[in-house]
């Protein structure tokens, strides 16, 4: 939420500083605004890419840690079921030799 509130403000302030520059700003100055104004909408911009690239990279670890965990109850289970038949192995084989 914080991150929406960041990212709409700094638009805010862009589209302001280029309405202020075009409106009361002449000559030299009125480019220097109008760039700064470009610059507070290419952050924005690249705040918004870099804020979706954030959550896919988080999505993706989520998804990586959910497939390690059930890989590790996969082989825990395998684990169980070789000692199980092991356990067997040994009393079929004792009840073999009696």
């Amino acid at each position: 939420m914080k991150k929406n509130l960041f990212a709409l403000l700094l638009l805010f302030l862009s589209v302001s500083e280029g309405w202020y520059s075009y409106t009361y700003l002449t000559g030299k100055w009125l480019l220097a605004g109008i760039f700064v104004c470009g610059l507070g909408v290419g952050m924005f911009l690249m705040f918004l890419k870099l804020n979706v690239k954030n959550n896919k990279l988080n999505l993706y670890k989520r998804e990586l840690e959910k497939e390690s965990i059930v890989s590790d109850e996969s082989s825990a289970r395998v684990k169980v079921l070789e000692q199980k038949i092991e356990v067997l192995e040994k009393a079929l084989e004792n009840a073999l030799n009696k």
